[in-house]
């Protein structure tokens, strides 16, 4: 869900009909499959602003994550740079600041004309600078493809620090993390309920267990424990079914339970396999798991009430870890090959085209898709850390998010 900015005073302005015959925003972006895109800094004005924090940067970081952008990044403007690259459109703007209020102002320009196409003002606080700008990123998007951007969205993970592992969130763009879990325990498998809580698993009494606990901070409540053991719980995001995997009854098995642990039904009767990893389809209606039912681990699916089980992968001994696209149309999930190293693949939900996207240096791991399907998030170990990587569901466009060496286990916010 595109949260709601603290921004007070909007203003949109278009130039007029005979103007936008010159220039058609829609047009200019059917014409590529990268659309080329200047961004100019913007003019500072009472403010001091780090190079990280300026209006230009952070949507020169929006439009080069998503994929759907080239961008050309310059300090003022320049006629022949954008004309090199194709560049039609170029973005410039001003940010100044009164007191703890931030007045911002971004434009969108032809660059034949130098004349604005499209001019927005806000007035935000000053914490709020980096989320007013990434709305602003999102209105474009939207001008421009007609769908709802991504640059509003936040990722769960899961942080390190020497035998520790808590939750923390943060923005798309790998900023404004922050702990949601605290203390010694071990705190694994983070999943969104919804745009206000979250699910994790955690050894808070000793062993994992599933609880619940909202992301602005409170109270910590059960959704599923036993004399088992309980693992990676996914929220449907149909009717906010949980599923997950227990050992309650020796096995570990699938299973649903309602978000606040009523009504637990077992889905799966693995006599001594290993079954967990659940994760739902986008319309609720399958569960894709890990199983080892034919020996090895190996992605399976499932009709939500636990009939017509099935086996989905067969590129390689062990298949772990599945994430189903937002469109329903794919699977991601980790495999390892002959080699011990691990990678992320995409195979059809009926089992046929399993295909591999990473083959760089390292072990990757952990697949997420973005809220629009346009990008799958995931893991890269390599020397001892480990980070938070984006990439076309193709393989291309491979973009390094995090730099902290301690992320692990994403999931990516789809609400």
């Amino acid at each position: 869900m595109i949260r709601k900015l603290l921004v007070v005073g909007a203003m949109l302005w278009m130039c007029g009909e005979s103007r936008a015959e010159k220039f058609n925003l829609n047009i200019y972006a059917g014409r590529y499959d990268s659309i080329p895109i200047g961004i100019v800094d913007f003019r500072q004005s009472g403010t001091a602003l780090g190079p990280d924090a300026l209006p230009s940067a952070v949507i020169a970081g929006d439009f080069d994550l998503s994929g759907r952008f080239q961008v050309v990044r310059k300090p003022a403007f320049d006629s022949a740079a954008f004309a090199a690259q194709n560049v039609g459109l170029y973005i410039d703007g001003e940010v100044s600041q009164s007191g703890s209020t931030i007045v911002l102002s971004c434009n969108v320009n032809d660059i034949n004309a130098r004349e604005p196409l499209l001019k927005k003002e806000y007035r935000c606080p000053a914490s709020q600078l980096r989320a007013t700008v990434h709305g602003f990123s999102n209105e474009l998007y939207t001008l421009l493809f007609g769908d709802r951007g991504i640059f509003l969205s936040r990722i769960l993970c899961v942080r390190s620090a020497g035998s520790t592992k808590n939750i923390a969130i943060m923005d798309f763009d790998g900023f404004n993390s922050r702990y949601l879990t605290g203390g010694k325990a071990l705190n694994i498998f983070p999943a969104f309920a919804d745009s206000t809580t979250f699910v994790f698993t955690s050894y808070l009494r000793g062993k994992p267990d599933i609880y619940r606990e909202p992301i602005r901070g409170g109270a910590v409540s059960v959704v599923a424990a036993s004399r088992g053991i309980q693992y990676s719980a996914r929220v449907s995001p149909v009717d906010e079914t949980v599923v997950y995997a227990s050992s309650v009854r020796g096995s570990l098995d699938i299973y649903t339970c309602a978000l606040d642990g009523s009504g637990k039904k077992q889905l799966t009767f693995g006599n001594g396999r290993i079954e967990t990893a659940p994760c739902w389809s986008p319309n609720g209606y399958q569960i894709a798991y890990t199983s080892d039912r034919s020996g090895n681990p190996q992605i399976c699916v499932m009709d939500a009430d636990g009939g017509n089980q099935h086996r989905i992968t067969h590129v390689s001994g062990y298949c772990d870890a599945p994430a189903w696209s937002p469109k329903g149309d794919r699977i991601a999930f980790t495999s390892m090959g002959a080699e011990g190293k691990l990678d992320i693949w995409t195979v059809f939900p009926d089992g046929s085209n399993e295909v591999r996207l990473t083959n760089g240096p390292g072990h990757h791991e952990y697949p997420a898709w973005s809220p629009d399907g346009m990008l799958i998030g995931y893991i890269t170990r390599l020397g001892g850390r480990s980070d938070f990587y984006v990439m076309k569901p193709d393989g291309s466009h491979v973009r390094q998010v995090t730099k902290t060496g301690d992320v692990s286990m994403p999931e990516w916010e789809h609400f």
